[in-house]
């Protein structure tokens, strides 16, 4: 018997979880990839500006940099795998092993979402169960043997991608979620701009005061917090891969002032965006 879960710095999976998550209950974002499987219970997905209404046997892929946030409903469970990866570590092992494809998924914004039923169901499950079986082995190969685990569940849905599986429609959304779609859509074009509630009012023609309480009722957090997180994500982004300096970043992503900028981005990440620059540049 072997004692901790094997998790390397380059995966971290966890599986079967039913406990609420505080911080993965409200939007936030990571530089991880991420592999989302629901096995039970009810679940609203909210990724970027798309809504999934989701159904046990759903899966979803997407690189981790995208807002996403789960909306539960009470008196139901949230049953659910989830697999966190360093996208650049396993492309350039499937590289030297001749396959461009596997990774696809993680590369673009939008997210995949694919249906899995009946035989697919049961061996896309049996990938997640031999992955977590090598998770728990001790060892002196227990690393390598659970990191061969995931690359072989990534191979198995590797032949899912592109097929008409990923665009199944999103089953009939509430009118509240279709006002949250809205608000997100909305702000995902005009985030760097000068916005407020009346912005957005006039824009989708809604009372503020209505978008205010919807929004809040199915997300956990103001439309305020989420445009600001939809910045600090966007200077998040800009910062590892652009060379313009912080004070533009700031004024890019809709940021007025330098120390506005900064206090917020603090706020969210822990840290200044000049610190997260010398992280980004160290590791």
């Amino acid at each position: 018997m072997s004692g901790a879960l094997v998790q390397t710095p380059t995966l971290n999976f966890n599986y079967k979880e039913d406990h609420k998550n505080e911080r993965t209950l409200s939007f936030h974002s990571h530089e991880q990839a991420e592999i989302f499987y629901f096995h039970e219970g009810k679940c609203t997905y909210l990724i970027g500006d798309q809504i999934f209404s989701l159904a046990p046997g759903d899966i979803i892929l997407m690189n981790g940099l995208t807002l996403h946030c789960p909306k539960l409903y009470h008196g139901h469970p949230y049953v659910r795998s989830t697999i966190h990866f360093d996208h650049r570590f396993f492309q350039e092992v499937f590289q030297a092993l001749g396959d461009d494809h596997a990774l696809l998924p993680f590369a673009q914004v939008k997210p995949v979402r694919l249906s899995f039923t009946g035989g697919s169901r049961q061996q896309l499950e049996q990938h997640l169960a031999q992955l977590h079986d090598s998770q728990k082995r001790g060892g002196p190969m227990a690393a390598p043997r659970f990191q061969l685990a995931f690359m072989d569940l990534l191979l198995y849905l590797c032949s899912y991608w592109g097929t008409s599986q990923n665009e199944l429609p999103q089953g009939e959304m509430s009118q509240k979620e279709k006002t949250v779609q809205a608000v997100v859509s909305f702000i995902e074009s005009h985030y760097h701009e000068h916005l407020g509630l009346e912005t957005i009012e006039e824009a989708l023609h809604v009372s503020k005061y209505h978008l205010s309480k919807v929004f809040k009722e199915m997300t956990g957090v103001t439309i305020f917090k989420y445009l600001y997180q939809r910045r600090v994500n966007q200077a998040k982004i800009e910062l590892l891969v652009s060379d313009a300096s912080i004070t533009d970043i700031c004024y890019q992503v809709g940021f007025h002032y330098p120390s506005h900028f900064t206090k917020v981005f603090k706020q969210f990440t822990g840290i200044t965006p000049a610190q997260y620059k010398r992280q980004s540049m160290s590791g």
